[in-house]
């Protein structure tokens, strides 16, 4: 019983998307080619919106830094206001 249970699970999971056909039914796949338009826009916008259509890998590096900078500036703020308001903040210690 168990080893009929394995091979419907294997023909579900395996098998069935084979017939899903999301290609779109034997037409040839073109290359995804999005560009940000740059018309109406000026200084940071203007500089990410040119990172984006230029370099996508620098975009996404940089876009990811800085979002971890920005993070680690919000917890900093959080921690003072926290601190100024009369609030113990410390690392919490994990007992196993």
């Amino acid at each position: 019983m168990k080893r009929l249970y394995v091979i419907i699970c294997n023909l579900l999971l395996l098998g069935l998307p084979v017939l899903a056909w999301a290609g779109g039914g034997g037409e040839k796949a073109t290359a995804l080619q999005h560009k940000a338009d740059l018309t109406n826009l000026s200084g940071v916008n203007l500089m990410f919106a040119k990172w984006y259509n230029e370099n996508i890998w620098l975009y996404a590096i940089i876009v990811t830094v800085l979002m971890g900078v920005i993070g680690l500036l919000i917890a900093l703020v959080t921690d003072v206001i926290l601190k100024m308001i009369g609030m113990e903040v410390h690392k919490i210690e994990h007992h196993e």
